[in-house]
């Protein structure tokens, strides 16, 4: 099993508060909005963590990724990128 099956199905598992919690943790680490791609959109939207929570409700303009350079990627053991334009890991993976 690879890092990120591991990680989500240990977070399917913690009670709500709990995973709240982690969530609030990987949100702090996320630097989503260092991105070029990230927009005013994406910023006046509040949104942030799109390899976990999912694309944009945003029109997103590939301008460049970070993705890979994001702490939250290792700690997830996560492998994909423009998470904002294509969705979460978990649906990249068709999962």
């Amino acid at each position: 099993m690879d890092k990120f099956t591991e990680m989500r199905e240990k977070m399917d598992k913690m009670p709500a508060e709990e995973k709240e919690q982690a969530m609030i943790k990987n949100r702090s680490m996320c630097i989503c909005g260092e991105c070029p791609t990230y927009s005013s959109c994406m910023k006046e939207k509040d949104e942030l963590l799109y390899c976990l929570n999912g694309k944009s409700v945003c029109p997103a303009v590939m301008k460049g990724c970070i993705c890979p350079t994001c702490p939250v990627t290792g700690m997830m053991g996560l492998g994909k990128a423009y998470y904002c334009a294509r969705g979460s890991e978990q649906e990249l993976r068709g999962k």
